[in-house]
């Protein structure tokens, strides 16, 4: 891994700039030696000093110095004949000719050799910051400054796309992609000669090696083939997750979780190498649902926090573990308190006034934070300072940002049939009928069990919805033939919805995608996804005169404000409203007309 450092200036002291590509890897390094990341500056920093600077070289292989000082370069005062900030002066005692007017002058080789460093042209790669990183799949990923012209050229090419997400742009690896890319960004040999070749199907003969895990021996370490179908496969399990330490994928050591390792890679005739010792694999060591997702929460924010900072973290972490929070709250408030964390340095949050917070939270709004956001970072401090400080009269009242009061997007009946009847395939249009006929979060829909729909009681049993609730909804009539035409397709699974690989269920992604596609394929000019469905089913329980009371409990809502909001103006309540002009009856006539008639 390559970095580039150089001084610079944050938050009113001199700091080490870090910039790199994105890794994981190298993530992990700079928190451990206390490194934080600057939105503003979009780099990692730390304090200047020798001893960063040490920790730095020890823990990377190559450091690219940004305008470092030359070798030969001696320690010089700020000013005088041996500064490096004021060129020398020349006088008339130390030339010999005299100076012109008492006017003072510079060497002419000083005033040669600027001439010719302001002459050269610094090469558009240096200049873009131009930097290559790990292939992903049939792509080479580079990322670069943004520059309008060279960007805007680029994204012409075919096969050359920005990834949003990742913030790089991603280049199909092929000799015509190559040439192009290499000939607008003005630098040849940029990409490698790796083009991509049509991986062959799995025929047998590749290893995949179990070993224990010594650090945790609740978990075993799989070792798979580079292979994109094998480590596709075991991303699928509900409870894999990557070691980037150990490069290598890791699932609990119990005997249930082996076996379904080898029945899941069997067609594809892979060689298991076992290297577990003998009663290694245990039963109890299968986490459940709970624990595993809580588990996963934690780590996910844990590793971002660097020493300085980990010892509040997880004084927080703990407290609203003992509090029995769901895992998305523990994500949410963690991530929260974290970017507070370090924006202030890891400094002692109880260290620090009300003042001093909330002018922090008012810098936050100012460049446009989100009020949703806002306040769920009001949250976790509140949070923190009540029951991790252990101050039960402690209040601290933080000024909320203010909703943005938006018009939600409501699809009419007949745009939700237009909607249903563009899809062909039965278990897509089956997804959506049952989000907007049951009122359920496209989280509820996949997660949706065999067992969950009570035919007998016409009802849909949600478990665990969100806040940690059950609730019964009704089971609409329309959908029952076409579930049990699909129960016969797709009959021994436990989902409804099943997803790509057996035991999982249909992904969130997949179900939006589909709803994507079936609103640009009906011409509908809303936009909306699968959860304005939602909105739409308790939007038209109100058209019908349903009781309000009701519809709080089939949405699962705890307070009935949160339910107030379906109460807004309806199109058939507007539709029913006349304007107090049009009940004037005046009779409005065009004196244009009045003057041709005249005419006439």
């Amino acid at each position: 891994m390559v970095l580039t450092i150089k001084k610079i200036q944050h938050r009113g002291a001199d700091r080490i700039g870090i910039f790199c590509p994105y890794s994981a890897g190298a993530n992990q390094k700079l928190k451990s030696i206390g490194a934080a990341y600057s939105s503003t500056l979009r780099c990692w920093y730390t304090d200047y000093s020798t001893t960063n600077y040490q920790l730095l070289q020890k823990n990377f292989d190559q450091l690219i110095i940004e305008n470092p000082k030359p070798e030969n370069a001696k320690t010089a005062p700020v000013a005088g004949p041996e500064s490096r900030d004021l060129p020398p002066i020349v006088t008339s005692a130390s030339v010999d000719e005299k100076p012109d007017d008492g006017v003072t002058k510079f060497p002419e080789k000083a005033v040669e050799k600027a001439k010719q460093e302001h002459k050269a042209e610094i090469p558009l790669a240096q200049k873009l910051r131009l930097q290559l990183h790990e292939n992903i799949g049939k792509y080479w990923v580079f990322s670069m400054s943004y520059h309008f012209a060279v960007t805007k050229e680029l994204l012409t090419v075919k096969g050359i796309y920005w990834n949003k997400a990742q913030k790089v742009y991603m280049a199909m690896r092929n000799r015509t992609v190559k040439e192009k890319a290499e000939k607008i960004l003005q630098v040849s040999g940029f990409f490698p000669t790796d083009y991509f070749e049509k991986e062959k199907a799995v025929e047998g003969g590749l290893e995949l090696v179990v070993k224990p895990h010594a650090d945790d021996n609740h978990w075993m370490q799989v070792f798979i083939p580079p292979m994109f179908l094998l480590r596709e496969k075991i991303k699928r399990f509900a409870m894999s997750r990557y070691s980037v330490p150990h490069g290598c994928y890791l699932l609990p050591a119990a005997p249930d979780v082996y076996k379904a390792l080898t029945v899941h890679y069997e067609p594809e005739k892979v060689i298991f190498k076992n290297l577990l010792t003998a009663g290694y694999l245990k039963k109890e060591n299968m986490p459940n649902q709970k624990q595993f997702l809580l588990q996963k929460a934690k780590n996910q924010v844990l590793e971002k926090i660097p020493e300085t900072g980990r010892g509040y973290m997880i004084a927080m972490m703990d407290s609203m573990l003992a509090g029995n929070m769901s895992d998305s709250t523990i994500k949410s408030y963690g991530n929260s308190f974290y970017r507070f964390m370090r924006d202030n340095d890891y400094r002692d949050p109880a260290s620090m006034e009300y003042r001093q917070v909330v002018k922090y939270l008012g810098g936050l709004m100012e460049k446009g934070l989100s009020a949703p956001t806002g306040h769920t970072l009001v949250n976790a401090l509140n949070y923190y300072y009540r029951h991790v400080e252990n101050n039960l009269n402690f209040e601290f009242k933080l000024p909320r940002p203010k909703n943005e009061q938006r018009i939600r997007t409501v699809f009419t009946m007949e745009e939700c049939a237009g909607i249903f009847g563009t899809i062909d395939n039965p278990k897509h249009k089956l997804a959506l009928m049952v989000a907007y006929g049951a009122g359920l979060r496209v989280g509820e829909v996949v997660t949706l069990k065999w067992a969950d729909i009570l035919l007998a009681e016409q009802k849909i049993h949600v478990k665990n919805g969100k806040g940690k609730k059950d609730r019964m909804v009704m089971l609409p009539y329309s959908v029952l033939v076409l579930l049990e035409n699909y129960r016969a397709l797709h009959p021994g699974n436990d989902y409804v919805f099943g997803g790509q690989f057996a035991g999982a269920h249909y992904s969130k992604g997949s179900v939006q995608k589909v709803m994507a596609a079936a609103l640009e394929k009906s011409g509908l000019s809303k936009k909306g996804s699968v959860h304005n469905l939602r909105h739409s089913f308790a939007t038209h329980l109100i058209e019908a005169g349903v009781d309000i009371r009701y519809i709080q409990e089939l949405l699962g809502h705890s307070s009935i404000k949160t339910t107030m909001i379906y109460t807004h103006v309806t199109n058939k309540a507007i539709n029913r409203i006349q304007s107090p002009l049009d009940r004037l009856n005046l009779k409005t006539e065009d004196k244009n007309d009045k003057k041709n008639d005249k005419k006439v």
